[in-house]
């Protein structure tokens, strides 16, 4: 149990105060008769009455005032989930239209932009990261199971949002410091090139990662020349070119996970199946109940002990008053 407003229990000394804080007597400048201030009007009203019930009735008048309530003990419940971290490729190489849609052709960050969303929306109850990177890597969002504040980030992501070149080893590295270290967390690499940036080397921030327990995730984005829907210039006869595939396989590997090559968006979906056999981890959520109000129950005592003996005396008389009397 607890009082909800428990500075109101000072009023308990308060007729104490009064009884002994004001002058004894007063003169009535009318009659010149002497009054008492005995600082108890309870007993006052109620001349006659016992002292221990007046006190006790205005102990339960104070606890009802200091809101006792009856506090439930909070509801443990465990929800599955998983933690994965998205770090995507933002340099200029992300503009190339070489990802097939249905026979459409599109820039490679539509077709990525496209799956992430997909991707979060497929995992509500999991907490999800974003990462970017080009010439440095960026916290977009911490873990976090706001699905529609993660959906608006995808959505904005954008070209040179933060520079042009490739910086691997810098997301991992960002990846790794913001991952949970009581739980196990799936990182996801998205890139269309090589390590070109950053001071951290991709190898050995990926064996950091995997000795922290993180598995490892890479996707190689690029299409194949014989893909395209319409020929390329012969400056563009195999864009993907840049892509360092053995690097990321290598990287994947040492992480314990799975390297993807999206060349069309259908290869993409198969991403999406990958993660769900990771092994969820049950959380604990806890949810407070509301308290129980209990001053009813102190107010209803203080009501008894004033109004109790009053209709007791009451019924008492009757009883002493010849039949006739009573009906008079």
């Amino acid at each position: 149990m607890i009082l909800a407003w428990p500075w109101f229990a000072l009023a308990l000394v308060l007729p104490l105060l009064v009884r002994f804080g004001l002058p004894p007597h007063s003169t009535d400048q009318h009659n010149g008769t002497t009054l008492a201030h005995d600082g108890f009007p309870l007993l006052r009203a109620h001349a006659g009455q016992p002292l221990w019930r007046m006190a006790l009735c205005w102990c339960a008048l104070v606890l009802a005032l200091c809101r006792p309530q009856w506090q439930e003990p909070p509801l443990v419940s465990y929800q599955s989930s998983r933690d994965l971290i998205l770090a995507v490729d933002l340099s200029d190489s992300m503009r190339t239209q070489d990802m097939l849609d249905e026979g459409e052709q599109r820039d490679r960050l539509s077709a990525v932009r496209q799956q992430i969303s997909q991707l979060i929306q497929a995992r509500p109850g999991d907490r999800i990261a974003l990462i970017v990177f080009a010439d440095h890597a960026y916290l977009l969002s911490p873990l976090t199971q706001e699905t529609q504040a993660l959906l608006t980030l995808a959505r904005e992501l954008d070209f040179d949002l933060v520079g042009r070149t490739t910086a691997l080893g810098e997301a991992i590295l960002l990846a790794r410091q913001h991952a949970d270290p009581n739980r196990p967390t799936a990182l996801l690499l998205v890139t269309d090139g090589r390590n070109t940036a950053g001071n951290a080397d991709p190898l050995s921030e990926a064996k950091r990662a995997a000795a922290s327990g993180m598995t490892l995730y890479t996707l190689g984005v690029g299409a194949d020349p014989d893909t395209f829907a319409e020929a390329l210039a012969p400056a563009q006869s195999d864009p993907s070119t840049e892509l360092d595939e053995a690097l990321l396989q290598q990287l994947a590997k040492m992480g314990h996970g799975r390297y993807f090559r999206a060349r069309t968006q259908s290869d993409l979906d198969a991403i999406n199946q990958t993660l769900d056999t990771l092994e969820p981890v049950a959380t604990p959520h806890t949810h407070y109940r509301p308290n129980v109000e209990l001053y009813p129950w102190p107010l209803a005592l203080a009501w008894l002990l004033l109004s109790w003996p009053a209709r007791l005396r009451s019924l008492r008389l009757r009883w002493r008053l010849p039949r006739g009397q009573a009906h008079d």
